[in-house]
This record gives C-alpha cells, sequence and structure tokens, in this order.
C-alpha cells in the first residue's frame, strides 16, 4: 500500500489506547517514517550545503575551536587540569567531539519539530518521522567527527587498541542519553521557546561539570557532583575507549545506558500522546 493511500481511521473510542498499543503503532508506522526522515534528512543536509560556504564543517569547526581555546590556555600555563594519561591535545579534542556529539543529540528532537511545525499543521504525517530525521543528522555529523579524530590520532602518534571496538556503543549510548532528554523537553518546547534557548545557556555550564577538557578529580565537591553525572561516566569511558585507557567504571556505564534506553521509550510514549494536543494548540 503506497503511502498517500493509506487510510486513517479517527475514533473516539480509547478504550485501546494503551503505552502498549501506542508502542505497537510506533513499530507497525516505522517504515513510513524512516522513510520521511531519511527524505528529510537528505533536504537538510542539501540546504546545508546550498546555503553555507563551509557546509559541513560547522560539524567540527565548534568542538575544535573549543578544544583549541583550552589547549592554548594550558599550554600558556594559564590553567592548569593536572596531567592526562594521554597527550593534552588528544584528550581535550576527544572530549569536545563527544561532548558536542551529546549536545547535538539533545537538541536534535526540538530542532527538528520545530523546523517541520507547518508541516505537523497541515499534513498528517508520522511524527516519528521528524524525530528520525534528527537522529540520521546527529549520525551524520559523528562520521564526520570520527575522521577528523583518527586524523588527530595518526598527527598525534595516538595508539589505537582493541578497546576501540567498544566505541560505537559508548557513541551509541552518549547519542541515547542526550536525545532521551531532548525528547523529554520537546512537547513544552514546542509551545514555549525558552526551553530551546535555555539550553543554549545551560549546556555550556554543565560541560564545565564533566570531564570533557579536565581529567575527572579524585576527591572534593566536584568530584561528588561528577559521581551523579551520567554524562561524566558515559564521556570519560568512551575516550578511554578511544585513546586505549582503563576502563573506569563499567558498571555505572551500564546501568546509565539501561536508564537512559528506558527513558527514551517513556518519553517516546509521552511525546505520542501529547503532540496531537500540542499540534492543536499551536494550529489555533
Amino acid at each position: 500500500m503506497d503511502l498517500h493511500d493509506k487510510i486513517t481511521i479517527y475514533s473516539a473510542d480509547t478504550t485501546d489506547r494503551s503505552l502498549t498499543s501506542h508502542l505497537r503503532d510506533i513499530f507497525r508506522e516505522l517504515p513510513e517514517a524512516h522513510e520521511l526522515g531519511y527524505r528529510l534528512f537528505k533536504r537538510n543536509i542539501k540546504a546545508m550545503y546550498r546555503q553555507s560556504l563551509l557546509g559541513i564543517a560547522w560539524a567540527i569547526f565548534p568542538p575544535l575551536i573549543t578544544a583549541a581555546l583550552w589547549i592554548f590556555l594550558r599550554g600558556n600555563n594559564v590553567m592548569s587540569f593536572g596531567e592526562t594519561s594521554v597527550p593534552y591535545p588528544v584528550f581535550v579534542l576527544v572530549g569536545t567531539m563527544l561532548w558536542k556529539i551529546f549536545t547535538e543529540s539533545i537538541m536534535a528532537p526540538l530542532q527538528s519539530i520545530s523546523k517541520n511545525k507547518a508541516m505537523l499543521i497541515k499534513i498528517n504525517i508520522p511524527r516519528e518521522g521528524l524525530l528520525l530525521s534528527g537522529v540520521y543528522e546527529v549520525l551524520f555529523n559523528v562520521l564526520i567527527k570520527i575522521f577528523l579524530l583518527i586524523i588527530i590520532f595518526i598527527a598525534f602518534g595516538q595508539p589505537i587498541s582493541f578497546s576501540v571496538i567498544w566505541v560505537l556503543p559508548g557513541i551509541v549510548s552518549i547519542i541515547i542519553c542526550g536525545f532521551a532528554l531532548g525528547l523529554i523537553l520537546t512537547p513544552i518546547g514546542m509551545l514555549y521557546t525558552d526551553i530551546q534557548r535555555g539550553l543554549g545557556i545551560i549546556l555550556p555550564f554543565l560541560m564545565y561539570l564533566t570531564p570533557v577538557i579536565y581529567p575527572p578529580p579524585k576527591e572534593g565537591a566536584v568530584e561528588l557532583i561528577m559521581r551523579f553525572n551520567p554524562m561524566a561516566t558515559l564521556l570519560v569511558e568512551t575516550r578511554n575507549w578511544f585513546t586505549s585507557q582503563p576502563v573506569q567504571d563499567l558498571n555505572m556505564f551500564l546501568v546509565y545506558t539501561g536508564v537512559f534506553i528506558f527513558l527514551s521509550f517513556f518519553a517516546l510514549m509521552i511525546f505520542r500522546i501529547s503532540m496531537p494536543m500540542i499540534i492543536e494548540r499551536i494550529g489555533s
């Protein structure tokens, strides 16, 4: 059956509107959502090339500039973070790249829905397709960042060991963490622009509470904060795998990954249930 031939029946009967039925609907509509998401992803990438002189370079410029700043400050003894187990440029570049993946993931759901708000109001489409387009853009940017990191590793002679096979699960965990948090904020972010603006302020501050540019402290208040900061664990372990360093807390990494997988499904249910009401409100 073609996408345009699909018949959707609306009913006032909500006796079968359990979370299980919503989840079943999501999986049933997944092929259509993928088709829509992939088309939107290609449209966005082409638009990025047409409307930007630098194109995909913007996927790597922000973390590169951030890393370059901290490399300069540390190299001139303006800031001192102690010794790192790998060359500091490698340490901070991997950290900022992973943090950028997290921030792109947390912003992706709201940005994807906001950019296609007019389409949502006018056309009945698989709304999960808009979310998938955001996921595809994040994955596209991940490939660019990994390619750059390979060049950096070669330039600094950073060895790569068998542990690199765990980098992919680590990056997936970071994406799931960011996307779950972003998806939770998306419904209210559709009604109030404060959410997107607030994230732009809060995320840079949170970076300094995560060992992105410095090694994790062993004691003190910051160490206590990081112990309960999921991104601290996910980022540190993924960077350790990337740079062939020993794993510090695999159990907490697995716990946080499991929590955010569950949270992403929960957020998806909230998104699916709330979007009809939100669309009605913003379209009125």
